[in-house]
């Protein structure tokens, strides 16, 4: 399906997505930067890791954003396309912390997406899909590009500056230092991953989502959900 482009409001509402003010919860995610710093991660290396994330993970979450956007749009049995797409996902992101964040982030996302809007069928079908687990914060950004007409193009640089954006808010907190040079970090990460955009906007099948994974990131959020001393939930 080409990537159609956003409409004025469809624009205001990626924008809304994309401030870190939204009241969804998302300051409880550092993009598993915590655990990195933790883990032996330096300051000289934070770019480099945030280089990594916006390949591996933050592709990924675009993927599945992309694809149940998709699904909810074409609205051709749209409840299983929704259920392969969370499945898919989950199979790319192996650490059962990382999964359990991004339902906690999900659900956050979608209380505040239906109480914008009560009546928005694409919500009610994604929470169909999912039954009692919370559907991941992902396929959420999904659903809300699907019901404000959110181009898939959009939604994929929405979902992986939200990543980075998320990671150099944590930056600030866990090592201070210049906000200028934490937001150039962004920058570079979302830049390093233009290329892939149109390519991941395009897709619509579960199957096709990309798969690279970061073992030593995921090693590090697995350990962090075991300590007590932090200040972010991954």
């Amino acid at each position: 399906m080409p990537a159609a482009a956003s409409s004025p409001a469809a624009q205001t509402v990626g924008l809304l997505l994309a401030d870190s003010r939204l009241p969804s919860g998302g300051h409880v995610s550092s993009s598993g930067l915590e655990p990195a710093l933790m883990g032996g991660l330096s300051r000289s290396q934070v770019l480099d890791y945030m280089l990594v994330r916006a390949r591996t993970a933050a592709l990924t979450d675009a993927a599945c954003a992309v694809v149940v956007r998709h699904a909810l749009i074409q609205q051709t049995d749209p409840a299983a396309a929704l259920t392969r797409a969370e499945r898919a996902w989950a199979a790319r992101t192996p650490s059962g912390a990382a999964r359990q964040i991004a339902a906690e982030l999900g659900r956050g996302l979608l209380r505040l997406a239906k109480s914008l809007w009560p009546d928005g069928p694409s919500f009610r079908l994604l929470e169909a899909s999912t039954g009692r687990t919370a559907p991941s914060r992902p396929a959420v950004m999904g659903a809300v590009a699907a019901h404000a007409g959110v181009g898939a193009e959009e939604l994929v640089r929405l979902v992986i500056y939200d990543d980075a954006a998320a990671a150099a808010a944590a930056l600030l907190k866990l090592d201070p230092g210049d906000p200028a040079e934490a937001m150039s970090l962004v920058l570079d990460a979302c830049a390093s991953v233009e290329a892939q955009v149109p390519g991941v906007a395009g897709l619509t099948a579960p199957d096709d989502m990309p798969a690279s994974s970061a073992p030593q990131m995921e090693d590090w959020i697995e350990r962090h959900a075991n300590t007590t001393r932090r200040l972010f939930r991954a």
